[in-house]
């Protein structure tokens, strides 16, 4: 057998991981809201200075620096964050440290946060969390299972579930 072609019971686990994870989907998206699946207009990949904190010992902000395999945040006073395969990680591994200086839950720029109170919040984000962790499940199950899926997609959706999970953070250490 070739190595790069798998076995037919290898291949038989990821169909049925597939169509498991398929049926899951398919059965959340029956309670999940049209709506919701708006995110937001920007993109959560790219960095922008607005989506980056402040640093909490000078109030600079840091600098993303790669070398090739991984991207690091570090501030010019010395603090950083630990480093991330991707740059948009890494900027999420800044303002998830104690470095960052947190802005408020309803600022974030994804999920359409800010005209909802904490609770309404709380209840969209758990919702979303699920439905984004599904999402990313399934587009991966497919492209393991050789449906073309492209990487960008997949790592859009990754990126939206990084920033959900941050907001679910930022709401609880402000609404605790």
């Amino acid at each position: 057998m070739h190595p790069t072609n798998p076995s037919p019971s290898l291949h038989l686990v990821r169909r049925q991981r597939l169509a498991s994870l398929q049926r899951r989907f398919d059965q959340h998206r029956q309670s999940f809201p049209d709506a919701w699946c708006d995110y937001g207009s920007e993109d959560p990949i790219h960095d922008t200075p607005a989506r980056c904190n402040a640093c909490a010992n000078c109030g600079r902000y840091p600098e993303l620096v790669g070398n090739g395999s991984t991207w690091t945040a570090t501030c010019a006073c010395g603090a950083q964050a630990p480093s991330a395969r991707m740059r948009w990680q890494a900027l999420l591994q800044w303002n998830r440290s104690p470095s960052s200086v947190d802005p408020d839950w309803q600022e974030l720029p994804f999920f359409f946060l800010d005209e909802l109170d904490a609770n309404e919040a709380r209840r969209k984000l758990a919702h979303l969390r699920e439905h984004l962790e599904l999402r990313s499940h399934l587009e991966g199950a497919r492209r393991v299972c050789g449906e073309r899926v492209g990487a960008s997609y997949l790592q859009r959706l990754k990126a939206y579930h990084g920033w959900c999970c941050y907001a679910q953070e930022l709401l609880k250490r402000q609404n605790s």
